[in-house]
């Protein structure tokens, strides 16, 4: 298998790593890899180790490799086990994962266990332990890390920077060769990549496909790092809530991306009433006798976009609801979103040719536009995200958004350079135009030519006049583009439905 070929996986609980489970037949000689779910807190810690340790050894004679995904956290706040053994840090105000020693020690000792994934980690953080406040019916409220004292958006994104890379730290120094995220919204992905964390966005569920995609990508191009997607069939309280179809497409798009890894969550979908295995196991089986073992000559490394939005991650993907998401940013009840937070959906707007939402990313917020029937995939051409620290690798684009609560200097001074010498056309407002070009942007809407480029700088990124400026770059209505080394061109026409799409 060549280094840049797609692997592919599947979710499943550790208990299911059986010869008799009808769900480990169902995919063992399918896939590279297992996302093993794993509740260890149950039993004493001696005994949760025996039970891993059996799961380890099958999975090592059949050569397949796993990770240990830890999300039961997220939802008891009394993760003690019979025998004290405490898997939560859990203090007055705080609530999150804390992995004894000696059970990473015991899994690492498997040849194939390759690390630690944090099930919705990023959910957790930015919503306070929601489910655990759902869960007492708001008598238990405790953050993931402590949260600044204070309203500075800025400085609590550095502090949560610092604190998630201590926090990474500590997983890797008991042997996990890798610790992964897996994100619900894709937020805090580039956070994630910065400390050594492995970007993995989730396809179909609520989201948008390719949109999460574009954010994880430019978060796993930045910081060199792999990048994985779960395809996830639930959607909301429903499983299955996507089609094997809509599934097959979604493993398909990760494929043709560059995804490195990508994996279904989970087996129970596989089977029918009987036991057997139906139209989503034939369906993942198709896929697996397709293409895993195809040689890919290319990867996420080698994607080029041509369109780049360059922004702080604030944590903003549109919350705030009558009922479930709270009006806040970084999991800080102090710090709301204001009108820099939210130019990155009307950025979003803009390169879907209005498909998205101007109000949220995704399904989760309760509002008319969330009545709309899901769809996976929606028109973009060639895009990724960086974060307000991207200095290089930027060359091949020729659309730029600047937008957000904070640009480096460095970076601007870099996005500056691009347009001086690569005619590279920026969209910005004027907090992030370089002195030179703000005095001659007068106006609501000003256009300055710089060398080879040129920079728009507006007061409204979304508005018509810049749709219209920008129209050139977005391609075509119904489509996605994606560019690679190399001259790679990929085009996809999406299905009416948005569940499929076909390769042109």
């Amino acid at each position: 298998m060549s280094d840049k070929n797609m692997r592919l996986g599947i979710n499943m609980n550790f208990e299911n790593v059986r010869e008799d489970s009808p769900q480990f037949r169902c995919v063992c000689d399918k896939v590279d890899f297992m996302v093993a779910h794993t509740d260890p807190q149950n039993a004493p810690l001696p005994v949760s180790i025996e039970k891993t340790r059996a799961a380890a050894k099958l999975l090592d004679a059949r050569g397949i490799d796993y990770v240990a995904n830890f999300e039961y956290q997220n939802f008891v706040h009394d993760a003690t086990a019979p025998d004290g053994t405490e898997w939560v840090l859990n203090t007055e105000k705080l609530h999150r994962l804390s992995i004894p020693d000696a059970y990473v020690k015991a899994l690492s000792a498997s040849e194939h266990f390759k690390g630690v994934m944090y099930d919705e980690f990023e959910h957790a953080i930015i919503n306070r332990n929601l489910s655990i406040i759902l869960s007492s019916k708001g008598r238990i409220k405790k953050s993931v890390f402590t949260p600044l004292d204070g309203k500075d958006p800025y400085a609590q994104g550095e502090l949560l920077d610092r604190q998630i890379g201590e926090y990474a730290a500590e997983i890797k120094s008991m042997g996990a060769e890798l610790f992964i995220g897996e994100h619900v919204f894709p937020v805090l992905l580039h956070t994630f990549a910065r400390n050594g964390m492995i970007p993995n966005f989730k396809s179909q569920k609520e989201g948008v496909t390719n949109l999460c995609f574009a954010i994880a990508a430019g978060a796993a191009m930045q910081y060199d790092t792999p990048l994985w997607t779960c395809v996830d069939c639930w959607f909301r309280m429903t499983n299955p809530g996507h089609s094997a179809d809509e599934m097959y497409h979604n493993l398909k798009f990760a494929d043709l991306a560059g995804v490195n890894n990508a994996y279904v969550e989970s087996t129970s979908v596989f089977l029918d009433e009987n036991g057997s295995p139906n139209d989503y196991a034939k369906r993942f089986a198709a896929f697996s006798e397709s293409g895993i073992n195809r040689e890919r000559d290319y990867d996420i490394r080698d994607y080029r976009p041509e369109i780049g939005v360059i922004r702080y991650d604030d944590t903003y993907w549109g919350q705030g609801d009558p009922v479930m998401w709270r009006y806040m940013l970084f999991g800080n009840e102090r710090i709301k979103p204001d009108r820099r937070s939210k130019e990155i959906l009307r950025i979003f707007h803009l390169l879907t040719h209005g498909e998205t939402s101007k109000r949220c990313f995704n399904w989760d917020k309760i509002h008319p536009w969330a009545l709309r029937r899901h769809r996976s995939f929606m028109t973009m051409n060639s895009t990724a995200v960086f974060d307000d620290r991207v200095c290089k690798g930027l060359e091949s684009l020729k659309l730029c958004f600047l937008s957000g609560i904070h640009i480096s200097n460095e970076t601007l001074a870099y996005v500056a350079e691009l347009v001086r010498d690569n005619g590279l056309t920026v969209v910005t407002p004027k907090r992030f135009a370089p002195d030179h070009i703000r005095k001659k942007a007068k106006r609501r809407y000003s256009e300055v030519e710089d060398g080879k480029g040129v920079w728009i700088v507006c007061d409204r990124i979304g508005s018509n006049r810049v749709r219209k400026r920008v129209a050139p770059f977005l391609g075509r209505k119904g489509e996605i583009r994606l560019t690679f080394d190399g001259g790679r061109e990929i085009r996809l026409r999406i299905s009416k439905d948005g569940d499929s799409f076909e390769v042109l």
